[in-house]
């Protein structure tokens, strides 16, 4: 398929906790370094993101706020509307809303918050229901973050969404990401398409290497696409490259090696 050629702009995952002053101060900081969003993950042991991204909303102008992302099943569609509303109201119509069907072991969430989890497909029944609601009644409409790769999420995508957010191995190299973004646009067709990096040089999150088990070596053995060297010049290229095969120009970056990819998101943000 024939496909837009967008700007590189990168989001900042963050979900530690911390008082209010924490936040807006790292806020400012990736807001001068460029990026183009914060993203706040949405699960019961990471703040709740629409009282985070109020508090950044008062100290920053240009920075989107976004979710990452919200399950379909834990919040009433008029619930989602009523908190973007005002966020975007707050933000002067900076707001992301990122949603998908739930990430595994979200039914422990689920259970926690006394609410019914459902079925795969009654969760993405949700995600739809809860977008045209979103799409119906906040105006400016935010931009819709759908994540998730399965068919009926990527025509909901298709109709409803701004951006795609795809779930994809930390290991996966170019080859399967371009395997994954031509599936994408064929049913979603030609969408901002997203994905997670996975490390800078040495550096990986704590989640990977206790959870997974994974390594740096590992994953440059692997020939992972969203592992970065840690030279800019080099990074740069790899990204240049890793969009001409696949569209992908949305990266997130997770917390903690935000300053690492500083310098590379000052080089190709906007180009």
């Amino acid at each position: 398929m024939t496909t837009s050629r967008r700007p590189f702009r990168f989001g900042a995952v963050a979900g530690v906790r911390g008082p209010a002053s924490a936040w807006t101060d790292g806020a400012r900081r990736l807001e001068d370094d460029g990026y183009s969003t914060l993203l706040v993950p949405d699960t019961l042991w990471t703040p709740s993101p629409f009282l985070v991204l109020a508090a950044v909303a008062a100290a920053t102008t240009n920075l989107r706020l976004g979710t990452w992302v919200i399950a379909s099943a834990l919040r009433r569609p008029a619930e989602v509307v009523r908190e973007v509303k005002t966020l975007q109201e707050l933000s002067a119509g900076r707001v992301e809303l990122g949603i998908g069907a739930g990430r595994p072991g979200g039914e422990r969430d689920a259970e926690a918050l006394g609410v019914e989890w459902g079925s795969a497909g009654a969760r993405v029944t949700q995600v739809e229901a809860t977008v045209t609601a979103v799409r119906g009644g906040i105006d400016p409409v935010p931009r819709i973050v759908i994540a998730g790769s399965g068919d009926r999420m990527l025509g909901i995508a298709a109709r409803m969404a701004d951006t795609l957010a795809l779930p994809t191995p930390p290991t996966a190299d170019l080859a399967t990401l371009a395997a994954l973004a031509e599936r994408a646009r064929v049913h979603a067709g030609d969408i901002e398409l997203a994905v997670q990096l996975t490390g800078v040089g040495d550096d990986i999150p704590a989640w990977l290497r206790h959870q997974q088990g994974l390594t740096p070596d590992g994953l440059r053995e692997a020939g992972s696409a969203t592992m970065l060297s840690g030279d800019v010049d080099r990074d740069a290229d790899a990204l240049a490259e890793l969009r001409e095969a696949t569209g992908i120009s949305y990266l997130t970056v997770p917390g903690e090696l935000t300053p690492r990819v500083g310098p590379l998101v000052a080089r190709v943000s906007g180009s």
